[in-house]
């Protein structure tokens, strides 16, 4: 009989749940939303209860991974777009809902770096840094073959790393965070602010740039370059070469690509030992976050005894 994880993947816009097993077959997914939803946490419950009796008598743990910060020493997440839930415990609540005390909390970015790396376009480096962009922008960490989470478990933020101290506020409270300029809505936004006139979906502004519309080609560029930096900025403090990037905004194909690269490689000139730059397209797309979450259940290699089991 197999054995399931329970995986949970906190995002801004969702959270999705799923039962993984040993190989990280991913079964029986669900999406609850987040937006303006006053139930969250009772929609959360029903779907989980709806999974464990598709697992029967063979769930094994909770993993999840969510947006940040977080807050390991007593198992709660704040995610920066989920305003309603501060300092939630999450630990807590599903030990409690699951009745099984084996639930494992990291970081959403940190998830995606640790499933590429034993799974996707990161098999093969013994370090790498891992980003999602998407409605935000977060990282995670490869060093020495082993996931690094940092001592409050919130290493890699990269998504508020401020690169303009005189530019727009962030709804972290910062001023010109990577985010800010760079994550999926956020373009969306000041392509709108611009006069374009679209869906108010990343889809919509890249589909209106590979037609040639130069407003939404110009925020794309930009957004692009605010992210190039930060990765920049990033690989020339760790000395690391080998950059994963996943989310919904790094499958738009070469209209985001293309200038991603040609920033990335603009930035790194000026600082010869990261000129080198191996940049990747993560490989398991949208089911990234929810195997690395069950990957702290799962996984047996060393990089498991990083992750925090708070109670």
């Amino acid at each position: 009989m197999s054995k399931y994880a329970l995986a949970v993947d906190v995002g801004a816009t969702k959270v999705a749940l799923a039962l993984v097993d040993r190989q990280f077959s991913v079964e029986f997914k669900q999406e609850v939303f987040v937006k303006d939803n006053p139930q969250l946490w009772d929609e959360i419950s029903e779907v989980t209860e709806e999974l464990l009796n598709q697992a029967g008598g063979s769930f094994i743990g909770v993993g999840i991974g969510s947006a940040g910060p977080l807050h390991l020493d007593s198992g709660a997440i704040s995610p920066v777009n989920i305003p309603v839930w501060r300092r939630f415990p999450i630990v807590s609540k599903f030990a409690e809902l699951t009745e099984n005390q084996n639930v494992i909390l990291h970081g959403d970015a940190m998830a995606l770096a640790h499933a590429e790396f034993r799974l996707g376009a990161g098999q093969g480096v013994s370090n790498m840094l891992g980003i999602v962009v998407s409605t935000g922008i977060g990282g995670g960490l490869i060093l020495n073959d082993s996931l690094y989470t940092g001592e409050t478990g919130n290493a890699y933020f990269i998504g508020h790393h401020t690169i303009n101290f005189d530019g727009l506020q962030c709804a972290c409270g910062r001023l010109g965070c990577v985010e800010t300029y760079a994550s999926g809505p956020r373009m969306v936004a000041i392509a709108q602010d611009r006069g374009w006139n679209g869906e108010s979906s990343f889809i919509a502004l890249a589909e209106s740039a590979r037609q040639g519309n130069s407003t939404a080609l110009q925020v794309i560029d930009e957004g692009a370059r605010a992210l190039a930096i930060g990765i920049v900025n990033s690989i020339g403090s760790l000395d690391i070469r080998t950059v994963v990037v996943g989310g919904g905004v790094s499958q738009a194909g070469d209209v985001y690509w293309k200038p991603l690269r040609h920033h990335i490689a603009h930035e790194a000139r000026f600082t010869d030992f990261i000129s080198d730059i191996d940049l990747r397209l993560a490989q398991l797309q949208r089911d990234a976050g929810i195997v690395g979450a069950a990957l702290g259940v799962l996984d047996e290699t060393p990089a498991t005894s990083l992750f925090q089991n708070a109670k």
